[in-house]
C-alpha cells in the first residue's frame, strides 16, 4: 500500500472496465428496418401511447383545467381527463404515423396494412416526385413489351426437353 493512500492496480484491471462507459442517449428509441428498402429507422417514441409519463401529463392538464374552470365545474372538471386523453391519443398516433413513413422510399406501414394497392401507388407517387425534383423522366412500364418479352414458362418448358429432364431429375 502506498503511503499516500493509493491502491496498487494491475494493468488488466485498468483495461477491463467493470461497467460500460457508453450509455445510450435515448434508451426508449423504437428501432426497426424498413421492409421495403431495408433502411434502418429509429423513432424517438413508442408507437403506442400509455406510459406513466403520458398519464401524468394528461392528468396535470386535467387538474389545471379543473382549477381554471372551478367556478363552473368544481370537482366534475376532473372528468375532463377523458376528452383530454382522447385528444392526446389522436395527436400522438397521428405524429407516430407521419414519422413511420420511410423518408428513403415512401413506404407507409399503416397504409400497407389497410390497403396494399394504395400503398404501392403511394410509393410510386413518391418516386415520381423524386424523379421530377431531379429532372429525370420517370421510367414507365410498357405492358405490351412486358407481355411479349416474357413468354409463358410452361410453353418454354414443354418445348425444351432438356428443361423437363433437369426438373424431374431424370
Amino acid at each position: 500500500m502506498d503511503p499516500r493512500g493509493f491502491k496498487e492496480v494491475s494493468i488488466e484491471e485498468l483495461l477491463t472496465p467493470k461497467k460500460a462507459f457508453w450509455k445510450e442517449r435515448h434508451p426508449n428509441v423504437w428501432a426497426f428496418f424498413c421492409p421495403f428498402c431495408r433502411a434502418e429507422r429509429r423513432l424517438p417514441y413508442n408507437p403506442r401511447p400509455g406510459r406513466l409519463k403520458h398519464y401524468i401529463q394528461v392528468g396535470l392538464t386535467a387538474i389545471v383545467f379543473t382549477c381554471v374552470t372551478w367556478k363552473w365545474f368544481q370537482f366534475k372538471g376532473l372528468v375532463s381527463f377523458l376528452p383530454f386523453w382522447a385528444i392526446f391519443e389522436i395527436f400522438y398516433r397521428t405524429r407516430v404515423r407521419v414519422a413511420l413513413s420511410c423518408p428513403h422510399c415512401g413506404f407507409d406501414p399503416y397504409l400497407y396494412l389497410s390497403d396494399v394497392k394504395k400503398a404501392r401507388e403511394e410509393i410510386e407517387n413518391y418516386w415520381r416526385k423524386k424523379f421530377v425534383e431531379k429532372g429525370i423522366p420517370y421510367p414507365e412500364k410498357d405492358k405490351t413489351k412486358a407481355a411479349t418479352a416474357s413468354p409463358d414458362s410452361s410453353k418454354v418448358v414443354s418445348e425444351n426437353p432438356n428443361l423437363t429432364e433437369t426438373r424431374t431429375g431424370r
